[in-house]
């Protein structure tokens, strides 16, 4: 559909007008991301990111091609830009709960369970972290959050990857933050950890291919993510001294263990002296793993 008229003197811009009457996975990620980062002004669905990343840019620019649209992606004062004008597209995602001034009363909307995953991933890529810390005594922690102004919003995300993903309860929070003008802005989080964490990426990441949308940069964190959490499991199965010896040599620490004992005849004294731990952490290592029983 082109919008304007030489009449008219605006830009003649082409859209697929039809893009939000049918679910797919990029219908449903797009419209995460407008719940996290799209605003409604009048008949204009605009996207402001930051320009601090190439990966805005290339959302964008994803978006249009997406949506089958020549709308002109513009660089700002610190951001980059895209505004659509059409007055299908504002009238159907009205109908999903996106209205102006959405912050507050925002609505999670009735997405079908083939969607679930592409529109909440939509949401984090606009209003979510993932993040990965490193421990005062090494170990490796994980974190999937999410945060909007609409506790509604957030109460009914919270209560889906509950259903969908067995997550054992929620802890949805109230921030508040002073404002330069002195006022309070106020906003709902939720925040996963470990395990539920692990559970929330694999939801949204597994078994994409080529076709779907994702943040770049947040696609590479999540790579970051589940091999810290990964590294951690592993760390906390085998214990953190036998880990590190692992990480350091990499080897598998019982498959070196099972060598040394078996096929090198050392004795216990000799391979706890070797990975630098106390001979009855080796006892108990062996004892775990089965290692010298026949």
């Amino acid at each position: 559909m082109k919008m304007g008229t030489v009449k008219s003197g605006k830009r003649l811009y082409d859209i697929n007008k039809h893009f939000f009457k049918k679910w797919s996975s990029r219908m449903a990620y797009i419209l995460g991301f407008i719940c996290a980062d799209g605003n409604v002004h009048g008949r204009t669905l605009s996207w402001d990111l930051s320009d601090k990343y190439v990966s805005n840019m290339e959302l964008l620019e994803s978006f249009n091609m997406t949506m089958e649209s020549n709308y002109p992606l513009s660089k700002g004062e610190g951001s980059y830009r895209l505004r659509i004008s059409n007055r299908i597209i504002l009238d159907d995602i009205k109908k999903l709960g996106i209205v102006p001034n959405k912050k507050k009363i925002l609505i999670f909307p009735k997405v079908p369970k083939d969607y679930l995953r592409d529109f909440i991933r939509g949401f984090l890529d606009g209003d979510g972290w993932i993040v990965s810390r490193i421990r005062d005594n090494g170990g490796k922690e994980i974190c999937v959050g999410f945060s909007n102004g609409s506790y509604g919003f957030m109460l009914k995300l919270a209560e889906a990857l509950v259903s969908r993903l067995g997550l054992k309860g929620y802890n949805l929070r109230k921030r508040e933050k002073k404002m330069k003008n002195g006022g309070m802005s106020c906003c709902y989080q939720l925040e996963y950890y470990s395990v539920n964490a692990n559970k929330i990426l694999e939801f949204l990441y597994d078994s994409l291919d080529s076709e779907d949308l994702m943040l770049g940069r947040k696609y590479e964190k999540m790579i970051e993510a589940r091999k810290n959490f990964l590294d951690q499991e592993r760390r906390n199965k085998v214990g953190r001294n036998f880990y590190d010896f692992e990480y350091k040599r990499k080897i598998d620490i019982v498959d070196f263990v099972k060598k040394c004992y078996w096929e090198d005849g050392l004795f216990p004294r000799e391979i706890a002296d070797k990975i630098g731990v106390s001979l009855s952490a080796l006892y108990r290592f062996m004892d775990k793993f089965e290692i010298g029983k026949k």
